[in-house]
């Protein structure tokens, strides 16, 4: 009788880390992960982002390879707020990030920026090809 109570506590207890785990992994994955409605926001944005001066100019100058579209609920004190959106425009220099100026999103701006992928590697698809 207790070997079947000890294995029954071992099972009990290996479910409920992995449980846990799963759990915990689960929930630091929505933080940075668009859901549905997300990606409609960062659709609509990426449409502003491409119609905006400043992107203009960025795409005069430098090579655009890609526009990323993030969400970034860790930080943020208010989980309903516009600003956890980011489109980042990726050139061969720097990544952009584009954010919201306001709360009802009228405009984006480029409101910093960050290391490329492309300034050290070369681009997944063979973009040569096709310009």
């Amino acid at each position: 009788m207790q070997k079947k109570t000890k294995r029954i506590f071992i099972l009990l207890f290996i479910s409920v880390i992995l449980n846990l785990f799963l759990g915990i992994t689960s929930f630091i994955k929505s933080t940075y992960t668009a859901n549905l409605d997300d990606q409609v926001i960062l659709g609509e944005m990426t449409k502003m982002v491409i119609q905006n001066e400043q992107y203009q100019e960025i795409a005069s100058r430098e090579t655009v390879y890609a526009i990323k579209q993030g969400v970034n609920r860790f930080n943020v004190s208010d989980p309903s707020s516009i600003y956890l959106y980011e489109i980042s425009v990726q050139t061969e220099q720097k990544s952009y990030i584009f954010t919201c100026t306001d709360k009802l999103c009228t405009e984006v701006s480029n409101e910093g920026w960050s290391y490329s992928r492309y300034s050290d590697n070369e681009p997944v698809l063979p973009l040569e090809i096709i310009n």
